[in-house]
């Protein structure tokens, strides 16, 4: 299982109208290719994806104008004036119906969730800063399986300082609590069907504790352009216990210690840009990265070299985000963990394509790790939890791998009434293991989704969203004298009803 995710949905609703916030995510923008335009709303954001994304700190040209000529279908609430600032208060509530809730091969299971989930956020604006906050708390009950309930939550705070026209630093804070969705993993486990997910036979989803941190000085000179920073992401996982699902197993009972999945993920980027014609430059990049867990063994140190095009917002812009693309390599401790050097990009961008069309495109590839299998580890009174340690992955008891993580998505929405948003996408996750240990496996994940907005009020949004997750394994079955790491595949329909309300 590997170790951490960016959350992005649960970061969009910090995504106010001021100018130069600075996000804590994959890229500088805080668009959402899952709910563009909405809330985020909870076990909708995510398919499959574990909390593995490297933290970037926001890169672009200084500028201090007003995000104007952007339409937003989605009518704004006046907010309360407190402290200096403006405070818009929310909360989202609804019910999600999984046709298999625990992401099995076999034996699927469906149940109803509840949720409620009230949020804030408040920002001020001064001469030449922007600051702001926000947070949410959010309830799940299932109807079935009381063994999914969970509360998470999520408390952050964005600054842009200027102290000149040509001078801007942006930093960022977030504490995140939160819990993996079933099936969010790359770990096998046998049982009497066959090769599963390990994450699908917990006794209850895995909760985990991530912090994220950003810092960014921005410089402008006439059309040239550049960016220092550096982001920080912490996690800790609390470890599980194998359940029985779908009946009892030769491991049911049995302790699992995540702490090799424990630690912490550094970045740091240099970039030099180029204003080529009003609201649009190109860009050079160099970026390095550490990532530093519990068991050593999993250690890598990498970089990315890249180019590409970035575009501001402003007056008249009808496309705003970037792109870009190049070369990476990362290199690993363990000696099964085959060294990467590969293409990566990354794309976020947003687009009017007509005035009641717009899309979103995000994308991504990067390195990882990944714990394929676990062995149980000695403890003081013999045989002890399930993980993976250096000595463990050393003789092949427990499978570790690097892997390169690519990611690609988008969607359309339609404003066909004055009250209505149509929308429509999909995405595609693909994760391919390195290493004679990993036998060649590949998974993919190819989800669409389908969604429909109604506006009741100012205030008011209704939805319904539709969304399917198709997960394949291909590959990784070994010789007798190895560990297999094949994974069954699964499927699921998942529906939302939800209604939002912002004052």
């Amino acid at each position: 299982m590997r170790v951490s995710r960016v959350i992005l949905g649960s970061l969009a609703f910090v995504a106010i109208a001021t100018p130069a916030m600075a996000q804590v995510g994959m890229n500088n923008l805080p668009s959402n290719i899952w709910q563009t335009g909405t809330e985020p709303v909870p076990g909708f954001s995510v398919a499959r994806q574990t909390p593995s994304v490297q933290p970037n700190a926001p890169a672009g040209p200084v500028s201090n104008q007003a995000p104007t000529g952007w339409p937003s279908w989605y009518q704004q609430p006046v907010g309360t004036p407190v402290a200096g600032g403006t405070l818009v208060t929310g909360i989202t509530v609804g019910t999600i119906y999984n046709d298999n809730v625990f992401a099995t091969n076999s034996g699927r299971q469906g149940d109803w969730t509840f949720f409620e989930r009230p949020e804030f956020t408040w920002a001020k604006q001064g001469q030449n800063y922007t600051v702001a906050t926000d947070g949410f708390i959010e309830g799940q009950e299932y109807a079935r399986f009381s063994s999914e309930d969970q509360i998470n939550g999520s408390l952050g705070a964005n600054f842009t300082v200027m102290p000149d026209n040509d001078t801007q630093v942006v930093g960022g804070v977030r504490y995140i609590h939160e819990h993996l969705v079933r099936g969010a993993s790359e770990t096998v486990i046998p049982t009497t069907t066959g090769t599963q997910l390990l994450s699908t036979l917990f006794t209850h989803p895995v909760a985990y504790d991530e912090g994220l941190e950003s810092l960014a000085l921005n410089k402008r000179n006439g059309n040239w352009w550049s960016s220092i920073g550096a982001a920080g992401l912490e996690i800790e996982y609390r470890n599980p216990t194998i359940g029985a699902i779908n009946g009892a197993n030769a491991f049911t009972g049995t302790p699992v210690d995540l702490s090799y999945a424990d630690g912490d993920i550094g970045t740091v980027h240099g970039r030099l840009g180029y204003v080529v014609k009003p609201l649009t430059s190109v860009f050079v990049e160099a970026a390095g990265n550490t990532r530093d867990w519990r068991v050593g063994y999993f250690d890598s140190d990498g970089y990315r070299v890249d180019a590409g095009m970035l575009f501001e917002q402003g007056r008249g812009a009808r496309l705003k985000g970037e792109f870009w693309g190049g070369y990476m390599g990362q290199q690993y401790n363990g000696a099964t963990m085959a060294s990467i050097s590969s293409f990566t990009y990354g794309i976020d961008l947003a687009a009017i394509v007509a005035d009641n069309v717009t899309a979103v495109v995000q994308g991504s590839r990067e390195a990882k790790e990944a714990a394929l299998g676990l062995a149980y580890i000695s403890g003081v009174t013999g045989v002890g939890p399930l993980g993976a340690s250096a000595a463990t992955c050393t003789t092949d008891a427990a499978v570790c791998v690097s892997a390169i993580e690519s990611t690609i998505g988008g969607r359309l929405d339609f404003h066909v009434a004055p009250q209505w948003v149509l929308g429509g996408g999909a995405t595609y996750l693909q994760d391919e293991y390195q290493g004679a240990l990993a036998f060649g496996r590949v998974d993919d994940t190819f989800s669409p989704l389908a969604s429909v907005k109604y506006f009741w009020s100012q205030n008011v949004t209704l939805g319904l969203d539709y969304r399917y997750v198709d997960f394949t394994s291909h590959g990784g079955a070994a010789p007798a004298a190895f560990t297999s790491v094949n994974a069954l595949p699964y499927h699921q329909n998942i529906v939302m009803l939800s209604l939002n309300a912002r004052w």
